[in-house]
């Protein structure tokens, strides 16, 4: 059956930008309802297209396949997680770790980021390369906000990219993991906390919180 409706007869001419940016939500509103409710597999652009009131030209103009639709889909969401920027100055260099710490395992159990993460899951074996990008995606917001933290402070550790590094693996992965393979949402939620602690130990542990000597 063809998917029709009823538009209004546009006037020609070049979009407002304001108009642009509109079209671009739907359009990723409409993605991410369709490929959560639907799976990747099952989702088409065509009705990524038409739940959002687009034309397919106007959806193709934008994002040139599926794939990249869906890697939208998840920089918006990774976009999230990297703004506004919550650790200050004030605080000392583990309690900026510790504050974004916590502030990036919240945003990783929330419901629809565990629903994506297990879409991409479902989605690895027809499209591992998509499933890679994604998770790149993923981890490089999580390091960009740790390592914005870790530089807001004038107490800089020696090497500020390997802490970054280092913090999320050990805090991040772990704990979604648990998630995505069905553990209580709301028990590891209260565990964060102590997750935070476990991994500001284990960096502590490893020379990487030591502060760098300012010579100025």
């Amino acid at each position: 059956m063809t998917l029709t409706k009823s538009k209004t007869k546009s006037k020609g001419g070049r979009p407002k930008q304001s108009q642009a940016g509109e079209v671009e939500r739907r359009l990723l509103d409409s993605a991410l309802k369709n490929f959560l409710t639907n799976g990747f597999e099952a989702t088409s652009c065509e009705a990524i297209a038409y739940d959002a009131s687009a034309s397919k030209a106007t959806l193709y103009a934008r994002y040139a396949n599926k794939e990249a639709l869906f890697e939208a889909v998840v920089r918006r969401h990774v976009a999230t997680l990297l703004v506004p920027a919550e650790a200050t100055p004030s605080l000392p260099l583990k309690g900026r770790l510790r504050h974004v710490g916590q502030g990036i395992l919240e945003h990783a159990l929330q419901p629809h980021t565990l629903a994506m993460m297990r879409l991409v899951i479902a989605t690895s074996i027809r499209a591992p390369v998509l499933a890679a990008e994604v998770n790149r995606i993923g981890w490089e917001g999580g390091f960009v906000r740790v390592r914005s933290a870790i530089l807001a402070g004038p107490d800089q550790p020696m090497d500020p990219d390997e802490l970054a590094s280092q913090f999320i693996d050990l805090v991040f992965a772990p704990h979604q993991l648990r998630a995505l393979l069905g553990e209580d949402r709301a028990q590891l939620i209260r565990a964060i906390p102590e997750r935070v602690e476990w991994g500001l130990k284990l960096v502590q542990a490893a020379g990487l919180l030591q502060i760098k000597e300012n010579h100025e």
